[in-house]
């Protein structure tokens, strides 16, 4: 070996020290003739120890494929291979790596030394099944799964609920921000009020609603963590749909708030509404009728035809009251066979009588039940809210007394106090 070429080997080495990728130089045996510092660090290697004759560090089961590799180079030594390969770590464990040689040849041809590098693909190979594992769990995730740059809130990547719910592609909902999603946010200075609580505390939980591709909206829940990774601000938003549990609340208040079986709203909802109603009237200047309605011997219609007949009777009577009225009248059923209806933005009284003779001709025709053809006559009281000194439930009380009054009247019958 010429001065020159020493001169070039021994700056190929000084190369391998600092080079930080893992290098071997072998012989055409396979015998180690050096490893950088970087190949020792890899396979847990210290001083000298890795060039001892008992130290195989090819995995065993990979040694035939160093004949394979040598064979290979020996027919082309110019045509360099990049395999995959298992290498033994001095503690036992296997590294797997990508493995790049190639030959060296002296002047007459014959192959001098392999030149190697290797890639360690363990890292890789964990980092990539984490990325599977948690791409896997985030498409199987029931709630849709957002990353949201704080600064305009645009949307950087989600899973595939998160679009297909919405009703977009990937690609589009990635070219929008979150006020495409919720509207609110485009008020001036609403976005960022947001994000500055959700940094503030590190999440929030929050209701909202958001809209599909189509313009229809449906409720949803949303858990918004702020995130600090690689020295850049994220959101990470996990938003589940409550469309199902919002039905089941309306179900509930539905219950707890209307009468079981005609489905009229219960004296509690006519409560929180009379003051609203004496309110309007008094600012308006107008009359509110308080109408108490009494089904006639309702008692001999259970006797005679049942009580599944007679909640039909019920029922009946309270959808025919219910179409005399406007929706911003109130209808309620009291217990029993009453029945309380509350109409206002009344402008004189002379204007009620006529309003109230729609319920007697509701009760003209009988009502068919099944098979039964059954005349029913009901009793009204009214009386007239028009002075904010009176007490609104001694108006109620006045109409019931009323409705009593017109009992004594034979068939349907209205009475005025």
């Amino acid at each position: 070996m010429n001065k020159s070429s020493s001169q070039i080997e021994k700056s190929i080495y000084r190369l391998f020290e600092v080079t930080p990728v893992p290098m071997v130089l072998s012989f055409p045996d396979g015998k180690l003739e050096y490893v950088n510092p970087a190949l020792k660090a890899m396979l847990g290697y210290e001083g000298e120890s890795i060039y001892a004759q008992n130290v195989i560090i090819t995995h065993l089961d990979d040694v035939n494929v160093n004949e394979e590799i040598r064979q290979g180079l020996k027919k082309n030594p110019f045509n360099p291979i990049q395999i995959e390969k298992r290498y033994t770590h001095r503690l036992g464990h296997t590294v797997y790596v990508q493995l790049n040689i190639v030959a060296q040849a002296d002047e007459d041809g014959e192959i001098k030394r392999y030149i190697s590098q290797l890639i360690d693909l363990t890292t890789i190979k964990k980092s990539d099944a984490a990325e599977v594992l948690l791409n896997h769990l985030v498409n199987q995730s029931n709630d849709a799964i957002y990353v949201v740059a704080p600064k305009f809130g645009q949307i950087l990547n989600c899973n595939d609920l998160a679009y297909q719910r919405l009703g977009y592609t990937k690609e589009e909902l990635l070219n929008l921000t979150v006020d495409h999603l919720h509207p609110d946010f485009k008020q001036k200075g609403k976005w960022q009020e947001y994000f500055n609580q959700i940094k503030k505390h590190g999440s929030l939980v929050i209701e909202a609603s958001h809209t599909r591709k189509d313009g229809t909206t449906f409720p949803v829940e949303a858990n918004v963590s702020y995130i600090k990774y690689n020295k850049t601000d994220y959101l990470l938003a996990i938003v589940r749909d409550i469309s199902r549990r919002k039905q089941k609340e309306l179900a509930a208040l539905a219950l707890a708030n209307l009468d079981p079986l005609t489905k009229l709203p219960n004296r509690s909802i006519v409560d929180e509404y009379l003051d609203e109603l004496t309110l309007k009237a008094q600012q308006n200047n107008t009359l509110i009728a308080f109408i108490y309605i009494d089904v006639d011997d309702f008692k001999n219609i259970n006797d005679n035809y049942g009580h599944v007949i007679g909640d039909e009777v019920l029922k009946t009577t309270a959808n025919r009251l219910k179409s005399c009225i406007r929706e911003t009248d109130i209808i309620t059923r009291l217990g029993g066979d009453e029945f309380l209806i509350l109409i206002n933005g009344i402008e004189s009284k002379s204007s009620i009588k006529p309003m109230v003779k729609k319920f007697l001709a509701e009760f003209y025709s009988p009502f068919k039940i099944q098979t039964h053809l059954i005349n029913v006559t009901i009793s009204i009281g009214v009386s007239v809210y028009c002075d904010e000194n009176t007490d609104v439930h001694t108006l109620i009380q006045l109409a019931d007394e009323a409705m009593y009054q017109a009992k004594k009247q034979s068939g349907t019958s209205i009475y005025f106090i």
